[in-house]
């Protein structure tokens, strides 16, 4: 178990820092905004995941994020 919360945690930091990224490029998000997002974002992550509704509340955030990115649009990528 623990190591799918581990890859589970990894998987959904890699998509967030993506969607960061996304914001920041397309000017939502500027680089020190964009470095505070992702420190308190990742901090909290780390925070959560050992809760047994972290995959619950991380999709949620991560469906939150690309509300406002579209990445799953512009990058469609296999879902775990």
């Amino acid at each position: 178990m623990h190591d799918r919360r581990v890859a589970l945690t990894n998987f959904y930091r890699e998509e967030f820092r993506r969607h960061i990224e996304h914001l920041q490029a397309s000017g939502i998000l500027n680089e020190g905004k964009g470095e505070a997002v992702s420190r308190a974002l990742m901090t909290r992550l780390d925070d959560v995941c050992a809760l047994d509704s972290f995959p619950a509340l991380a999709e949620t955030l991560l469906q939150s994020f690309d509300t406002l990115t579209h990445l799953s649009r512009l990058e469609p990528r296999q879902r775990h």
